[in-house]
């Protein structure tokens, strides 16, 4: 028999809608909206799924906020069996959607139904302009939460009584409770590809970035991603909550193999460190006593105790190959006599000998399908007695201050972000490389990259 309702709902939240996953349904599951004639459907489904009648008429299709395509089904044979709303309630705000009537027909549990219903609205609200999301649920429907916290959705903790209840729904999901994360990714180009990839996985306490390094050879494959921006969303995606995440090296090897196998089925020469696709990554996970993590290329860690005090965990690995390169380029350009294409012809070569530096003895480690990625990543442990929090972060966030010989501005950097907030330090810092688009102020590549962070916050208590 279905739970009764016996408090008030708790609240979750997903703080933003931009950097959501791609749909990819199962074999013979489709998404699609609403049609006239599936009333009964959504009905019936949500009575198999909750227990009570509904109608549809008078619960949706009378809301101000109806359009078809906000309500979504997933159909096996053609028949719905799943279902969720993209909704918008006024009292949470302009910009921020409401997930609402997540509904799946028992026959069907344990297919993740619930999960891609519910990322399939989350996609529509940000095709309509929403910001962020937010929902409801009961105490009793553990496997719901799990789903959502699958989802980034993290608790509304404001009120003491809350956090009580939330603490026994995590007691009895068998999870810890009292870590709160921050996530936001921005691409180098407004409406332009994003290579960096957020992690977030909340079952197994896993937060992360990875960002994509595109192969010298151009690619795309038919979704117009290319190597780069695969290769981190193969790591993201072997650290998802689909299977326990129990050793960050072995799934990180994982993906690593997964990727050298995806390159191999799309025609790359493998042989050619340079032809391979790749991704850097700074990634932690939260154990009872300690905290693991593992780092690549220029993806960056810090770290943050009780006192204020802020510990490096990591280092660029790539700062000197960068560095001979943007040195090339000064060189070239003081030269005088060269067009902007000549001297990107001329910096292939230097281009392509730090590519094949990649996973080398005297090089730095990239995850780009070689098997000597298991012995040039970082990884380490950190006791959790006074941390507070932690940060990992692209390279695009530290490009204007990566050779500022200041010895305090990891700190500095980890203050202005717990000031303005990831987003708000983005803003900002994309003003900054607007003021210098010839990138000589701030030597760099390119005026803007792709820029990543995840702060993980522990419980002080």
């Amino acid at each position: 028999m279905t739970e009764e309702r016996q408090l008030p709902q708790l609240i979750m939240r997903r703080a933003s809608l931009s950097d959501l996953p791609p749909v990819e349904l199962p074999d013979g599951i489709v998404c699609r909206h609403f049609a006239p004639g599936d009333e009964t459907a959504w009905e019936s489904i949500v009575e198999k799924a909750f227990g009570w009648k509904r109608s549809f008429r008078e619960e949706i299709a009378s809301h101000p906020y109806f359009r078809p395509e906000r309500v979504l089904f997933l159909c096996i044979d053609g028949t719905p069996v799943a279902t969720a709303c993209a909704w918008h309630e006024a009292k949470w705000g302009e910009d921020c959607g409401y997930l609402h009537m997540v509904g799946v027909d028992p026959r069907f549990a344990g297919r993740r139904l619930g999960y891609w219903v519910s990322l399939a609205a989350l996609r529509r609200m940000a095709a309509d302009g929403m910001r962020q999301a937010l929902l409801e649920t009961d105490d009793f429907r553990l496997a719901a939460v799990k789903t959502y916290l699958g989802l980034g959705f993290l608790p509304d903790l404001e009120e003491e009584r809350i956090r009580t209840r939330w603490k026994e729904v995590y007691r009895r999901l068998r999870l810890p409770f009292g870590v709160r994360v921050q996530a936001y990714s921005r691409p180098g180009v407004p409406g332009g590809l994003n290579e960096d990839a957020l992690i977030r996985n909340p079952r197994d306490l896993v937060y992360g970035v990875a960002d994509g390094v595109s192969a010298m050879v151009p690619y795309r494959d038919e979704n117009g991603l290319t190597g780069g921006a695969i290769a981190a969303a193969v790591l993201a995606g072997e650290l998802q909550p689909d299977a326990p995440v129990n050793d960050l090296r072995a799934a990180v090897l994982r993906a690593n193999e997964q990727l050298l196998e995806r390159m191999r089925v799309a025609g790359i020469d493998t042989g050619c460190a340079w032809h391979r696709w790749g991704a850097v990554f700074a990634v932690v996970r939260i154990c009872e006593r300690h905290v693991e993590y593992v780092q690549s290329g220029d993806c960056m860690l810090l770290a943050r105790y009780r006192d204020g005090s802020v510990r490096l965990l990591s280092r660029n690995q790539v700062a000197e190959f960068d560095g001979k390169s943007l040195k090339a380029k000064r060189q070239l350009r003081e030269d005088g006599s060269l067009s902007d294409e000549e001297i990107a012809l001329r910096l292939v070569p230097v281009f392509r000998d730090n590519r094949n530096q990649a996973n080398a003895p005297d090089g730095y480690s990239v995850m780009n399908g070689d098997p000597a990625l298991e012995h040039t990543m970082e990884s380490g442990r950190l006791s959790k007695a006074n941390l507070r929090k932690l940060y990992a972060f692209t390279d695009g966030l530290f490009h204007l201050i990566e050779y500022d010989p200041d010895p305090l501005k990891w700190e500095k950097l980890a203050d202005a972000l717990d000031e303005k907030g990831i987003e708000g330090y983005i803003a900002d810092l994309t003003e900054r490389e607007d003021r210098d688009p010839s990138c000589t102020a701030y030597p760099r590549h390119k005026k803007s990259d792709d820029k990543s962070a995840v702060i993980v916050e522990l419980a002080s208590s």
